[in-house]
């Protein structure tokens, strides 16, 4: 479970009682049509799917959907995880549904307590408890030196202990801590750049929408508060990545205070294929395509292929059912994996073939690259195992 935002809204109107003789409190029928009608009409596209009983918003691409559900009293139930993304949005979703309240005769129900400290406390709870991943996508692994990694980047054991001991000095695992001009803007930036952005010149139109999305999230952040401490080596990178010329680039570059680092994706991935995992660049990207998991970052390319084998086999055995056809350049002989890896030119195509067996199941990866570099595909091959 994450932190998130959860309140109670309700009616101005009594439900019941002498109050109600001076209007009484609407039902949830007429609530949640109301809702609806306010919620297409106020909110625009944030509004994702809208019905009179519940009506899911989107209010910032790094917090999950926001959920407004009309209880059977009429009232409303506000939630949403922000572990992500950090208090600041606490105030802002505030904000948002202020006039929409406002329009419906309805208020906040108690008051929220201070989400700063509420999530500084929960942070220091959940590293207590020995959690390693906080803020992370649950599909996203990263070979990353860290105690712990956080969607701000990985944090060391000594980080982790003082958070504990003092749960206010957590406040840089989150992007967007304050509510203040232009932190929103650098909150979907930051993140972005830490999870998302592959760090090498964009593959498609999607990649290039991303890294174009968050130069105009700096740029907003940048004009709403010219002080505000930004990413700039990064955002330098970002636009050479991008193709700018270099009269845009300088004056970014010249704020930079040091090299880039921000980027998971600078770092090795690692994948589940079927009952295998796999470690590749950061960089690449990939999708499955007929049973096969195929990836690539524009330069080199990898397939992987995975079965599991019938009847009574060893590791070796498995192996032995497909001799070598090209040069073998590396083995794995170990208690229970063995491995073969073949190297070999086609059509100017530099190719290395490897299998990985730990019955009953085999791995068959292939990498190919324009250029000879069998490091990084012998690397992926050696990285081969079977899940536990």
């Amino acid at each position: 479970m994450g932190f998130g935002f959860s309140r109670r809204a309700r009616s101005k109107k009594a439900k019941g009682g002498l109050r109600a003789l001076f209007g009484k409190a609407p039902d949830a029928r007429e609530v949640g049509t109301r809702l609806a009608m306010l919620a297409k009409r106020m909110l625009g596209e944030a509004a994702r799917d809208v019905t009179t009983k519940r009506v899911t918003l989107e209010l910032h691409p790094d917090a999950s959907p926001l959920r407004i559900v009309v209880t059977d009293e009429g009232d409303l139930e506000i939630k949403g995880d922000s572990t992500a993304i950090g208090p600041g949005y606490h105030a802002h979703v505030t904000a948002v549904l202020g006039p929409v309240l406002e329009e419906l005769d309805f208020t906040w129900d108690g008051d929220e307590p201070d989400p700063k400290q509420a999530i500084a406390t929960w942070l220091a709870s959940e590293l207590a408890a020995g959690k390693t991943r906080i803020g992370m996508p649950a599909e996203l692994a990263f070979k990353v030196d860290g105690a712990v990694h956080t969607a701000m980047g990985p944090r060391d054991r000594a980080w982790v202990d003082a958070v504990i001991a003092d749960p206010a000095s957590g406040k840089d695992a989150f992007a967007w801590w304050d509510d203040a001009p232009g932190h929103p803007e650098r909150a979907a930036a930051l993140i972005a750049m830490w999870l998302r952005v592959p760090w090498r010149e964009p593959l498609d139109r999607e990649e290039r929408d991303l890294m174009k999305s968050v130069d105009g999230a700096l740029r907003a952040a940048r004009k709403a508060d010219p002080t505000l401490a930004l990413p700039y080596a990064e955002w330098a990178e970002l636009l050479v990545h991008l193709g700018a010329d270099e009269e845009r680039i300088a004056p970014i570059r010249a704020k930079a205070s040091g090299p880039a680092t921000i980027g998971y994706r600078r770092h090795l991935l690692e994948l589940e294929v079927g009952a295998w995992t796999l470690e590749l660049p950061g960089s690449f990207v990939g999708s499955f395509e007929d049973e096969r998991y195929i990836a690539t970052d524009g330069d080199r390319l990898v397939e992987l292929s995975t079965l599991t084998a019938g009847g009574e086999h060893d590791a070796q055995a498995l192996l032995d059912i497909a001799p070598a056809k090209h040069d073998v350049i590396e083995r794995v002989t170990e208690d229970t994996r063995r491995g073969r890896a073949e190297a070999y030119v086609d059509d100017e195509v530099h190719i290395v073939h490897g299998l990985m067996a730990v019955a009953p199941e085999v791995a068959i990866l292939t990498c190919k690259s324009a250029q000879p570099d069998r490091a990084w595909a012998l690397a992926a091959w050696r990285s081969l195992r079977v899940r536990s």
